[in-house]
C-alpha cells in the first residue's frame, strides 16, 4: 500500500510499511484518532498500538504513553498535500496526516526527504491521472494538449521578441542608408517600416531604397560601415545575367547593438534593411512556452474530467471547435520557425504573427481557408473564443459536477 496506509476508525487494522524503505511489518492500530485531529491529540487510554514481525510482537504501546505530534510537522504535511486534486484531499486528506505522524519518531519536527517527495510525486501523478475506463476524457486532454501547446508556443514567440533590440528611429535609419550607399550628407532618403512577410511576422524592419546616380561599391559601404564599428560580413554576388534578368547584385551584412543591416545593390541602386536579430533567445523561448502550454492544458483537462459535467463536456467541443483551426496555423508556423531559422534570405519568422493586426491569411489547413472571410484579427478572434469557451467549461465543470459524484469533505 505505499506510504498511505488504509487507517480505519474506531477498529483495528493492518498497515503494510515495506513499501516506504521499512522492514516488511504489520501494524495493528485500534481506536484511531479522529480525522483532521492527527495526533495532535493523544487518544484515550484504552488504544493500543502494536506492531508485529511476522508473528512475532515487536513492540506495543497503549494509548497512555502515544507520542504527540509536533504542530510544525503537521503543518508541513498539510502543505505538502496541495500536490494532490482537491476532490482527493477531501476524501483522504485526513487519514494520509494522521498516518504519516503515527509514523514520525517522536520529535521530529520535519518530514524525511523520501517522505515529502513521495507525497509530491503522488500527488501530481493524481493530477496528471484521468479518469478509467472514459476514452472521451482521453481524446478530450489529448486535443487540450495540443491546443494549449500551440497557444504556449505563441506566448514564448512573443516573450522571445521582447528580447530583440529596438529599432532606432526614422532619422538615424535615414543616415545609415545614406552611408551605406555613400550618398552626400543631407541627401533626402526614403524609407519605410515593413513587415517581411507583411501578413504572416510582426518583427518591424526600416527599409530604403535609393538611387547613386553612379556604380555602388560595396567594398566602400563595408569600409564605411566597418569604421563606424559595424561588424561587417564579406561582400558577396550574386550573377544574375546567367537567368536574363538582371545585372550582378552585390551585398553583404553588418551587425551592432542588436541590429542587422542587409546592404544589396546592383548597378546605380542601393537598398538596406534595418532589423533586430535573434540572439539566441527565441527559439528556446517557444519550447518552453511550447512544453508548459501542452502540460498546463492537459491538467486542466484531467481536473475538468475528474468532475463529470455532462455541460462542462458540451462546452468543451465548442472550445476545441473554435481553436481547430487557429492550432493549426500556429503549429504550421512552430515548425517554420524552427526549419528556417538562421538563414541569411529569410526574415525572423516568429508564432504569435499569427495574431498581429495585419495578418489577413484564414487560419487552418488549405481545404478549410475557403471557409473563413480574409480580415485582419480573424484568427485572434477565433482564440478569444476559445478561451472564453474554455473558461466556461471550467466553470461549469465545478458548478454542475456529475450528482452522486460529490467527494465526501472532510477539514484537514
Amino acid at each position: 500500500m505505499g506510504l498511505v496506509g488504509c487507517l480505519s476508525l474506531h477498529r483495528t487494522v493492518l498497515l503494510d510499511l515495506s513499501g516506504v524503505g521499512c522492514v516488511p511489518t504489520l501494524l495493528a492500530v485500534g481506536a484511531v484518532p479522529q480525522p483532521g485531529i492527527g495526533l495532535a491529540r493523544e487518544p484515550t487510554p484504552t488504544a493500543r498500538l502494536t506492531i508485529y514481525n511476522g508473528d512475532r510482537t515487536v513492540w506495543g504501546m497503549s494509548g497512555s504513553d502515544w507520542p504527540r505530534a509536533d504542530p510544525a510537522l503537521e503543518r508541513i504535511y498539510r502543505r505538502l498535500l496541495h500536490a494532490y486534486p482537491r476532490s482527493y484531499r477531501r476524501t483522504h486528506g485526513a487519514e494520509i496526516v494522521t498516518t504519516l505522524l503515527e509514523m514520525a519518531e517522536p520529535g521530529r519536527r520535519r518530514p524525511r526527504p523520501a517522505d515529502a517527495w513521495h507525497l509530491l510525486a503522488s500527488g501530481l501523478r493524481h493530477r496528471f491521472r484521468l479518469p478509467a475506463h472514459r476514452p472521451l476524457a482521453l481524446i478530450a486532454a489529448v486535443l487540450a494538449l495540443l491546443a494549449g501547446g500551440a497557444l504556449g508556443a505563441a506566448a514564448g514567440s512573443w516573450a522571445g521578441v521582447q528580447t530583440f533590440a529596438g529599432l532606432p528611429p526614422a532619422e538615424p535609419a535615414r543616415a545609415l542608408h545614406a552611408q551605406a550607399a555613400g550618398l552626400p550628407p543631407g541627401t533626402t532618403v526614403p524609407v519605410s517600416v515593413n513587415l517581411l512577410p507583411p501578413d504572416a511576422d510582426p518583427v518591424p524592419m526600416w527599409w530604403g531604397t535609393s538611387s547613386t546616380g553612379t556604380v555602388w561599391d560595396g567594398e566602400q559601404a563595408r569600409a564605411r560601415l566597418a569604421a563606424d564599428g559595424w561588424q561587417v560580413d564579406p561582400l558577396t554576388t550574386t550573377d544574375r545575367l546567367a537567368t536574363g534578368t538582371a545585372a550582378p547584385e552585390h551585398g553583404f551584412q553588418a551587425v551592432r547593438d542588436g541590429l542587422r543591416l542587409t546592404v544589396t545593390g546592383e548597378a546605380g541602386s542601393v537598398s538596406t534593411d534595418l532589423a533586430p536579430y535573434d540572439t539566441g533567445g527565441l527559439l528556446p523561448l517557444i519550447a518552453a512556452g511550447l512544453l508548459t502550454g501542452a502540460v498546463t492544458g492537459w491538467l486542466i483537462a484531467a481536473a475538468v474530467a475528474r468532475h463529470r459535467s455532462r455541460p462542462a463536456a458540451l462546452a468543451s467541443v465548442v472550445t476545441f471547435a473554435a481553436l481547430f483551426a487557429p492550432v493549426w496555423s500556429l503549429y504550421d508556423d512552430t515548425v517554420m520557425a524552427f526549419t528556417l531559422h538562421g538563414r541569411a534570405d529569410v526574415h525572423i519568422l516568429t508564432v504569435h504573427g499569427r495574431l498581429a493586426s495585419t495578418h489577413v491569411s484564414p487560419p487552418g489547413p488549405d481545404w478549410l481557408s475557403g471557409l473563413w472571410p480574409h480580415t485582419p484579427w480573424f484568427t485572434a478572434a477565433l482564440i478569444g473564443a476559445g478561451l472564453l469557451a474554455a473558461a466556461t467549461t471550467i466553470t461549469l465543470a465545478a458548478a454542475f459536477p456529475a450528482r452522486g459524484r460529490t467527494p465526501r469533505k472532510v477539514t484537514l
